[in-house]
């Protein structure tokens, strides 16, 4: 059985989540960025099997219903959009790793083919040893890009969709802040967070 992982929003008015400026077409569906950050980055340290839940509170006394709903609704809009956007970058991500081991392979099978020519060549020892290590760690170094896509940088971006994902599903409801809880507009730094909520 799951558990479920609390994060706690304790704002003045429950219109500071959202966002007064968007020049985009999904104004009415936006969080503020600094709310967003503060919830996707508490998503992060939360057990991935823990079901997420937001518990909205305004000055400490629990949200009335309705600002319970209309949190509800922007965070699954918000968040699905930032999902999808994630998925598309994890599919582009794979596929730039997979061309670029395509690209990287032919290019060590021509170094290699290369550097055994001239490690039959009549060039002096030193010029001939030289010229085929060379040649030969040329041809390694061009998979470094695609060994680093396709084995490190592929599941960080994966987990990051994951947890926006998480998040567009999570259930709203009426709460106090509790003892690890802060107010979303007094959180930490944005650039000290481990993920980024998305432009909003």
């Amino acid at each position: 059985m799951s558990s479920t992982a609390r994060i706690g929003l304790d704002v003045h008015d429950v219109k500071q989540l959202f966002s007064t400026f968007d020049p985009s077409p999904f104004h009415e569906f936006s969080l503020n960025s600094t709310a967003a950050q503060y919830i996707a980055s508490q998503a992060w340290y939360a057990k991935r099997d823990a079901k997420l839940e937001i518990a909205l509170s305004i000055r400490g006394k629990p949200a009335p219903p309705e600002a319970v709903e209309r949190l509800q609704e922007v965070m699954r809009a918000h968040f699905t959009r930032l999902a999808t956007s994630e998925d598309q970058n994890f599919r582009q991500l794979l596929r730039t790793g997979v061309t670029s081991l395509a690209i990287g392979l032919c290019v060590l099978a021509f170094c290699t083919v290369l550097s055994r020519g001239v490690d039959n060549s009549s060039l002096p020892d030193g010029w001939r040893e030289g010229l085929r290590d060379g040649i030969s760690v040329f041809g390694w170094v061009a998979n470094w890009r695609p060994a680093q896509i396709l084995f490190y940088d592929w599941w960080p971006v994966r987990r990051v969709r994951n947890i926006y994902r998480r998040l567009a599903e999570a259930k709203v409801v009426a709460g106090v802040p509790g003892k690890r809880t802060a107010a979303a507009d007094a959180v930490a730094p944005i650039d000290t967070m481990p993920i980024e909520a998305g432009p909003t």
